[in-house]
């Protein structure tokens, strides 16, 4: 019972760990924002412990940080500097998965990131800018995820916690939504139908 209630509370603070990231990825909870274990608590409806477990593994993803008399804050994004040296260790992240992955793609990888797009495409629609983004990092993840390395996702997950603005860009007055729903649909037609250097090229012009 002991190690069924542990794996239990590993999942709930998972499931918290993976709402937080896309809450703060997205803007919903912007940089500077606090967090305590009782909001954060009675917001998922679960005790402090596996909230905890959620808090200390964001702080360890650098999306969360810790400040004397202020609890838990959101981290800030990376300055121009670092975000000119990441974007490009992105890129070769992506595409070192996509060259792993393109020739096995079957039917069920694609309707995942076709439901992606509809619910994108949706968020264009209405629009809502947060879930626009959380579509944009959605639709990225499932690549890496789909190459089935534990640590080019460690990796991934990193790089994208420092660089989190590229997929807020719309909301600074950047690209039309329609436009990032585009691109991605251009992308998802290409890893069906087109060649792998034709996907890489296209993805390396996505990541910017």
């Amino acid at each position: 019972m002991a190690q069924e209630a542990e794996s239990v509370g590993g999942t709930f603070s998972q499931e918290i760990a993976e709402r937080l990231r896309g809450d703060i990825l997205s803007g919903r909870i912007s940089a500077g924002g606090r967090l305590t274990e009782q909001e954060l608590a009675e917001r998922f409806g679960v005790g402090r412990s596996p909230v905890r477990e959620a808090v200390l593994r964001l702080s360890e993803q650098g999306l969360l940080v810790s400040r004397p008399n202020r609890g838990v804050v959101v981290s800030p994004g990376a300055s121009l500097e670092i975000r000119k040296l990441v974007v490009p260790i992105r890129r070769t992240v992506e595409s070192f998965a996509l060259q792993m992955v393109f020739d096995s793609l079957g039917e069920q990888d694609f309707k995942r990131w076709e439901e992606i797009l509809r619910r994108m495409k949706e968020a264009c629609d209405k629009p809502d800018l947060y879930e626009i983004a959380e579509m944009d990092i959605a639709f990225h993840r499932a690549l890496v995820e789909r190459a089935g390395q534990l640590d080019l996702l460690v990796i991934w997950d990193a790089l994208i916690g420092r660089i989190r603005s590229h997929f807020r860009r719309m909301q600074r007055g950047g690209e039309g939504p329609h436009e990032i729903y585009k691109e991605h649909e251009e992308l998802l037609d290409c890893f069906r139908h087109g060649s792998l250097k034709e996907a890489e090229r296209l993805l390396r012009i996505n990541i910017d």
